[in-house]
Formats: structure tokens, C-alpha cells, sequence
């Protein structure tokens, strides 16, 4: 009987240990392509050339054959380049292609390339809709690896990484850098104890335009909003030192007093000293 249960709690202990040995395996995370260096500016005016590089490492940690997928939405049918690196650190092939979706077909990623260099070049797409908050921006670049089965099928797409950046133009920067200072502005005042209330409102306003690509209109509230805020703050500043004139005044007023009690009550205690002798 003892033998029998000791079989029961061997067999069950072994089933523990598989069920922990599974699931420790289901839970440790799959390491992904890493992204070893990027040059990704993060704005860029509307119209202008824009090019974005990022190299790619670890680049086998889930799949040994795979090819690159690449998007983008800069205009003017961008130029993509993937370039191939050996270990020795020597291009050993470079790809390009065009369009704002690619797919890099024509070479998999395999031993013995150890890096892969990814660069798209285009010109910064217009703006669709503008709001002050977020800042409006575009896909610059999005990379993903498809895997590909040794019979040469594919399968789905995995997103590497993606890389977003903010556009403007020459007036829309102007308004942006003009509600900026007016933020500024407000803040100093509130933190001086200044009434920012009609500053506030002119700033909403002032945002309210840039939304509505009223850039001109924009810039004259932000400024009429920094104006607002820099007059609370000298208000309030102004009220600090009538405060302190104030106290100052009254301290020194209570020196007098005090000063002056006690010469009375030593003239009193003279005369009083005087009349018993």
C-alpha cells in the first residue's frame, strides 16, 4: 500500500513538473529583430526631402529565412535601399525598390548576413488634419519581417518597429512657436500667483485657430494671450512689494511704539526715582 502511493505521488510530482517546465516555456518571451542604430528626424517640413535610416541586428531570433516588408508615407513614389551586411562588416548585397509598400522579394534575410541596413527617401506628405494636440505626423518608416518556409511560401507579417514624425509648415510653425512662449508665459504668472484667467482664454483661443489652419489668426491670440499673462505676472509682483512695503510699515511702526514706550516709562521711572528721594 505504502509503495502504491509513493508510485501515485512520483507520477504526480513528474506531472507538475512537465505542466511548470510548459509553461515557463509559454511564458518566456521570443527576443525579436532589434534595432541596432536609427536615423529617424523627428519633423519635418511639408514638402521637403526626407530620408530615414535604420539598421537591423539579432536578426534570426525567430525566423532563419525571412524577407522585409516596408512602409511609408512620405510622397513623391519614395526610394527604399536594404542593404545586406556580412559578419566581416562588407555589403554583400543591396536591394531597392519604390513605392510607399514594399516587399523586399527578391533577397531573404539568412546566414551569413548579419545586419541589414534600411533607408527610405521621399518628400513629407501634406498635412490631412491639423489639431494643436497631437501635433499632426506621419509614418516615416514601418518594418516588418515575413517569414519564409523552405518551400519558398510566406507567412503572416510581423512588425519589427515604427517610426512616426511630426510636419509643419512655415506658418503653422510660427503659430505652434507662439503658443509655446504664450504656455511660458502662463505658467510664470500662475506660479507668480497672477490671475491667468483672460490669458488662458486667449491662448484656447489661439489653439482653437491653429486646428482650424488659421494660422494668422493663431499667432496675434498666442502673442495677446503671452501679453495677458506677462501683465498678470507684473500685477502680481507689483501686489507682492505693496505687501511687503505694507508690513515693512507696519513693522517699523511697532518698532516706534516700542521705542517710544519704553522712553516713557524710563522718564516716568526717573521722575518717580526723583520725587522719593
Amino acid at each position: 500500500m505504502t509503495r502504491m502511493n509513493s508510485t501515485r505521488y512520483s507520477r504526480l510530482l513528474a506531472c507538475c513538473l512537465i505542466a511548470m517546465l510548459a509553461l515557463s516555456a509559454v511564458a518566456t518571451p521570443v527576443m525579436a529583430v532589434s534595432v541596432d542604430a536609427e536615423d529617424v528626424p523627428s519633423e519635418a517640413e511639408v514638402g521637403s526631402d526626407y530620408e530615414a535610416s535604420v539598421t537591423l541586428t539579432d536578426l534570426y531570433s525567430e525566423n532563419s529565412n525571412w524577407q522585409v516588408n516596408a512602409s511609408t508615407e512620405l510622397a513623391g513614389d519614395p526610394l527604399w535601399t536594404v542593404e545586406y551586411v556580412g559578419v566581416d562588416g562588407d555589403v554583400t548585397d543591396e536591394v531597392t525598390r519604390t513605392g510607399q509598400n514594399v516587399t523586399v522579394s527578391e533577397r531573404t534575410v539568412e546566414s551569413p548576413i548579419s545586419e541589414v541596413r534600411v533607408s527610405v527617401e521621399g518628400t513629407v506628405p501634406e498635412v490631412g488634419n491639423w489639431s494643436y494636440e497631437p501635433q499632426p505626423s506621419f509614418l516615416a518608416m514601418e518594418l516588418a519581417q515575413v517569414p519564409v518556409t523552405s518551400d519558398g511560401s510566406t507567412g503572416s507579417p510581423s512588425t519589427i518597429e515604427s517610426w512616426t514624425a511630426a510636419h509643419y509648415t512655415a506658418d503653422s510653425k510660427e503659430s505652434r512657436d507662439a503658443i509655446a512662449s504664450a504656455e511660458d508665459a502662463i505658467a510664470s504668472a500662475d506660479e507668480a500667483g497672477g490671475d491667468v484667467g483672460a490669458a488662458e482664454n486667449s491662448l484656447g483661443d489661439a489653439k482653437r485657430f491653429y486646428s482650424n489652419e488659421d494660422f494668422e489668426a493663431a499667432v496675434t491670440n498666442a502673442e495677446e494671450a503671452q501679453q495677458q499673462a506677462n501683465d498678470a505676472e507684473q500685477s502680481a509682483q507689483s501686489s507682492q512689494q505693496t505687501q511687503q512695503l505694507l508690513l515693512y510699515a507696519g513693522v517699523g511702526v511697532v518698532v516706534l511704539l516700542l521705542i517710544g514706550g519704553g522712553a516713557y516709562w524710563y522718564r516716568q521711572n526717573q521722575q518717580d526715582t526723583s520725587r522719593l528721594g
